[in-house]
């Protein structure tokens, strides 16, 4: 969604941005505007943090899987991070 979205703003000008801007200004008014940039805002920074969270875990996941489902080593990368910083 990011790359999207830059790609949008990398493709328009300056005058486009103001006229998508101007035409949003008509269609939801002054007082709603803010309130409505706010959520859009708070949305894609949520859809931000899960797609990290999801990379993070994929590749923890790949990077140390387990040798043996018996063993009681761990395989995730946080729980050997975790366990370095304990001794």
């Amino acid at each position: 969604m990011i790359c999207f979205v830059g790609f949008i703003f990398n493709s328009l000008g300056a005058g486009e941005i103001l006229l998508v801007l101007a035409a949003a200004l008509l269609l939801f008014g002054a007082e709603r505007l803010p309130g409505i940039a706010r959520s859009l805002g708070r949305a894609l920074n949520e859809m931000r943090r899960a797609a990290s969270e999801i990379s993070s875990e994929i590749v923890n996941k790949d990077l140390f899987p387990p040798s043996d489902k018996n063993s009681s080593e761990p395989h995730d990368r946080r729980e050997i991070d975790k366990e370095q910083r304990e001794g």
